[in-house]
């Protein structure tokens, strides 16, 4: 019995306002409300079904890690690849399988990158086992594996971006309600944001969990900026959404800065010396611009001045900056049979 191939992949996402207020607590307890946009760096996966043997193997090329079981109810969430063992075991295939993952950004970049790895895992899954979903369940799916099966900390934007591609309003409804509208942007906007927009990878990764945990330690600490913060994000997010339907670029890349006034004031683990160098050399150049994923590292989307950008690029890239091509993309995951 010869073996099939499946094959996916999920975008990665930038988010210019209100990344924070989808975390717990504040999003269930006040609600939230995030905008994110896929752009065309992808996690990828490949899976084998082998079936004529229940043997596990899972490989991730970006961590340079493998592990292997005589069948998946061996696996252990011991710190070793844990998501996508997560992923494998809450999607429980009767049949053995090499599932092997990797990603176009670095780990701890900021873009959401393991959000993109896990969609793309279960949509393989679903792809090898002809199961149907929304790409929305795809997102949710992922997320509650992280939050509720491997207890990691976070929202579920991450995972909601990469599902659903294209850009995104998200909303958070005190009690818990998620929902996601697309957000009406026109071509010249897209190409403003393309053509103005500069990511760059500071080259220094950070460590979200650790960073959401300090929010949420802070967040009913007395005399907390935490709780306001996350209510500016929120606000922030709103206004951003109306600026983008008007197609006021200008307006945007104020929000954006508007956005990292707010990320700062969540917890000191936030920002970092790093960041305020990319900051401080922008600055001369840029209308706006915010960092991405939970901060302390990671990566930037600035919006540059007018005619401004090949200046921009070359003062970040001469303290070490990274660039990273920015273009948009309205799909979300993908997945299907390899012929």
């Amino acid at each position: 019995m010869s073996d099939k191939v499946f094959y996916s992949r999920a975008p990665v996402r930038a988010n210019p306002a209100g990344g924070g207020s989808d975390c717990p607590p504040h999003c269930n307890e006040v609600g939230g409300a995030v905008i994110n946009f896929a752009f065309t760096h992808y996690a990828s996966c490949d899976l084998i079904m082998h079936r004529d043997h229940t043997k596990v193997t899972i490989i991730s090329e970006d961590f340079e890690t493998e592990v292997r079981a005589s069948a998946l109810s061996q696996l252990e969430i011991d710190g070793t690849l844990d998501l996508l063992k997560g992923i494998a075991r809450r999607m429980n295939p009767a049949w053995g399988f090499t599932l092997r993952v990797r990603s176009d950004v670095p780990p701890g970049s900021g873009l959401g990158s393991s959000g993109a790895v896990g969609v793309a895992t279960v949509a393989v899954f679903d792809a090898a086992t002809g199961t149907q979903r929304t790409n929305f369940a795809t997102g949710m799916l992922a997320n509650a594996v992280e939050r509720d099966d491997l207890k990691m900390p976070g929202g579920s934007q991450d995972c909601l971006g990469a599902a659903l591609g294209g850009m995104n309003f998200i909303t958070y409804k005190k009690g818990g309600d998620v929902s996601a509208e697309k957000i009406s942007i026109t071509d010249s906007f897209i190409n403003a944001l393309e053509t103005r927009g500069v990511l760059v990878y500071t080259g220094e990764a950070h460590v979200s969990n650790n960073i959401h945990n300090d929010i949420k330690t802070s967040y009913y600490a007395p005399e907390s900026t935490t709780l306001a913060a996350m209510e500016g994000l929120h606000q922030t997010a709103i206004t951003m959404k109306a600026h983008m339907e008007d197609g006021n670029i200008e307006a945007v890349a104020r929000g954006m800065s508007d956005n990292w006034k707010y990320h700062k004031q969540l917890h000191e683990s936030c920002h970092c010396d790093r960041l305020q160098q990319f900051y401080d050399v922008a600055a001369p150049y840029i209308s706006g611009g915010c960092t991405l994923g939970a901060g302390g590292g990671g990566t930037l989307l600035f919006i540059s001045k007018p005619d401004q950008k090949p200046q921009l690029c070359q003062a970040l890239e001469a303290i070490g900056g990274q660039m990273m091509p920015l273009e948009f993309t309205h799909k979300g995951v993908e997945a299907g049979a390899r012929i």
